[in-house]
C-alpha cells in the first residue's frame, strides 16, 4: 500500500492508474476505521483495481459545538487495517493541503454545493449546515481522485442519498455503490463514535436498533404507524435515550410519511443520544410490490 498526503502524488497516482487500464475505485472516510469501513474497501478490492482509501476529518461538516477537535485519529492503527484489507492507496492529506487559505468554516471557504430537498429534514433539522460542508468536501475530493466508482454505507443513508443526488444531477462520471450497514454481533450499526460510549450506556445502545427491528415487525402485522412510533420513542426514552427524531420515510426523498404504502420504499429513521453520544441507524420496512 502507498501511502501519499498531497494532491500531485494522488494525480501521479491516477495517471498510472488509467495508463494501466485500470477500474478506480474510492473510499472516504474520516479515520477511526471500523469493520463498516473495512468492508467498502473489500467490496472495492472486488470491483476493481486500483483502490483509494481518504482519511480526512472534513472540518467544513462540523458544527461550533460538535466535537471536531476531539474527534479520534487513530492513524497509525487505521493504516495496518487498510494494508491488511489490500488497499492500493492510502490518501491521507492534511488540512492545509486540501484548504490551502486555512478554511475552517463554509464561510471562509466561499464556494460551496447544496443538496437542499434532502438536507434539511432528518439529521439535518438539527446540524445545520452539517450536510452542505459534508457535500461540498466530498464534490472537492471526488474531483481530486477521479474514481470510476465510490463507495458509501447505507448506516448514514441521508449522506448516501445526498451523494447520489450530487452524482445524478451534476452528471458527475462516477456510479456510487452502496454497502450494507455493518452491525456488532448485538446489533449495534458501527460507528467511530461507539467507542465514546461508557461501559453501561453501551451495554444500553443496541436497544435502538432493537427498537427499530420490533417496530418493523408491528407494522408489516398492520398496526398503525402512529402508534408504533409513539411506542418505540417511549421505549427508548425508557432506557435511557434523548430522543432527536425516530421516524418513517420515504427511501428516495427522505419525506416523512404518516401511512405505509407498499408502491414506495420506506425506511424508519433514528438518530438519539445516549451518555451525551449521538447515534444513528435505519431499518427498511417496506419494499416496491411486484
Amino acid at each position: 500500500m502507498r501511502v501519499i498526503s498531497t494532491v500531485r502524488e494522488l494525480a501521479a497516482e491516477w495517471d498510472t492508474g488509467r495508463l494501466a487500464g485500470s477500474v478506480i475505485g474510492y473510499v472516504p472516510t474520516m479515520g477511526a476505521l471500523h469493520e463498516g469501513h473495512l468492508s467498502l474497501v473489500d467490496l472495492a478490492r472486488e470491483q476493481c483495481d486500483l483502490v483509494i482509501c481518504s482519511i480526512f476529518v472534513n472540518p467544513l461538516q462540523f458544527g461550533p459545538d460538535e466535537d471536531f477537535e476531539s474527534y479520534s485519529r487513530p492513524v497509525e492503527r487505521d493504516l495496518k487495517l487498510l494494508e491488511a484489507r489490500g488497499t492500493s492507496v492510502a490518501f491521507l492529506p492534511d488540512w492545509v493541503e486540501i484548504f490551502p487559505r486555512r478554511e475552517r468554516t463554509l464561510q471562509d471557504f466561499g464556494s460551496h454545493v447544496s443538496v437542499p430537498r434532502l438536507s434539511h429534514q432528518l439529521c439535518g433539522r438539527t446540524r445545520a449546515g452539517h450536510f452542505d460542508g459534508m457535500v461540498t468536501e466530498s464534490l472537492l475530493f471526488l474531483n481530486l481522485v477521479r474514481p470510476d466508482r465510490t463507495y458509501w454505507g447505507e448506516k448514514d443513508f441521508q449522506q448516501l442519498r445526498i451523494i447520489e443526488t450530487l452524482v445524478q444531477d451534476l452528471r458527475l462520471p462516477v456510479r456510487v455503490v452502496r454497502g450494507v450497514t455493518r452491525r456488532e454481533e448485538d446489533g449495534l450499526a458501527m460507528s467511530s463514535r461507539n467507542m465514546n460510549l461508557s461501559p453501561d450506556a453501551r451495554a444500553v445502545a443496541p436497544r435502538l436498533h432493537q427498537v427499530l427491528l420490533e417496530s418493523r415487525s408491528r407494522l408489516l402485522d398492520g398496526d398503525a404507524l402512529s402508534a408504533v412510533l409513539a411506542a418505540a420513542r417511549d421505549t427508548l426514552t425508557e432506557r435511557g435515550f434523548e430522543i432527536e427524531y425516530l421516524v418513517a420515510g420515504e427511501e428516495e426523498s427522505l419525506t416523512e410519511v404518516r401511512t405505509l404504502d407498499s408502491r414506495v420504499p420506506t425506511r424508519l429513521f433514528a438518530a438519539a443520544r445516549l451518555d451525551g453520544v449521538r447515534l444513528i441507524d435505519n431499518l427498511r420496512v417496506t419494499e416496491v410490490a411486484p
